[in-house]
């Protein structure tokens, strides 16, 4: 399964200048060593201010129809 990483990067000589970045990673590798993959997707020159991780499949987000009730 397959994970989205976002990462906000801020430029380490000029930690005002940030930008978005997000990659498809390993969801395992993002979820249980997540320490390591950010660090491995933070390329030199930058710090990494926020990070998540978002599974490709979040399963069947649809409402529950009026008028019927769920468990």
């Amino acid at each position: 399964m397959q994970a989205t990483l976002t990462l906000v990067l801020c430029l380490l000589a000029a930690p005002d200048q940030c930008e978005v970045r997000q990659k498809r990673v390993d969801a395992q590798a993002c979820f249980y060593g997540g320490a390591n993959t950010i660090a491995a997707e933070t390329p030199a020159g930058f710090r990494t201010v926020h990070a998540r991780c978002d599974p490709d499949h979040k399963g069947s987000l649809a409402p529950a129809e009026a008028g019927r009730r769920t468990g």
